[in-house]
């Protein structure tokens, strides 16, 4: 059995990888609007033009796809948020099409396929629980879908943390 960081390293070696790339990465994700001196601060990388370069080949690998934008979604008045569980009818292809069903439901703001007895589980970001009763209606009006179960986010910790890249695999 392949261990978690052996798998990343092998994937580190088909892409090219190495630690420092994965430091950029890190320091990245805190934050994508860094000048490349500010990055070789961070990094410890004396030279502007090798970061520059590095992140030319992990945008050309498609390791970085491109910059996000952060947004404060209560302060937009969106402070209803719920993760729901849902299982749907078993069959060929079902998971492709019952994701991209759920998908143009304004409101879910992401969609994981699992295994075992539930098949999804749905983040939906809303201004209130009678919004989100809509979302609810709408994801009872897809067939392939047999039931939901939601929960109530009150507070969230922790969301789309990328420090583990710092890990050393070698």
């Amino acid at each position: 059995m392949i261990k978690y960081l052996d798998k990343i390293y092998v994937v580190m070696q088909i892409h090219n990888i190495t630690n420092v790339d994965l430091k950029i990465l890190s320091v990245l994700a805190q934050n994508s609007e860094l000048s490349l001196r500010e990055l070789c601060l961070k990094t410890g990388i004396l030279s502007p033009s090798a970061i520059s370069r590095r992140i030319q080949k992990m945008k050309d690998n498609g390791i970085i796809k491109g910059k996000t934008l952060e947004v404060d979604l209560p302060a937009l008045g969106y402070k209803f948020i719920t993760a729901t569980f849902v299982k749907a009818k078993y069959g060929p292809g079902y998971s492709d099409m019952v994701a991209s069903k759920i998908a143009k439901i304004k409101g879910v703001t992401s969609i994981l396929f699992l295994l075992g007895d539930i098949d999804f589980v749905l983040t939906t970001v809303c201004r209130s629980k009678e919004e989100y009763s809509r979302i609810l209606d709408e994801l009872t009006k897809i067939q392939e879908i047999e039931r939901t179960d939601s929960r109530t986010v009150l507070k969230s910790y922790m969301e789309n943390n990328l420090s583990f890249l710092e890990l050393s695999t070698q």
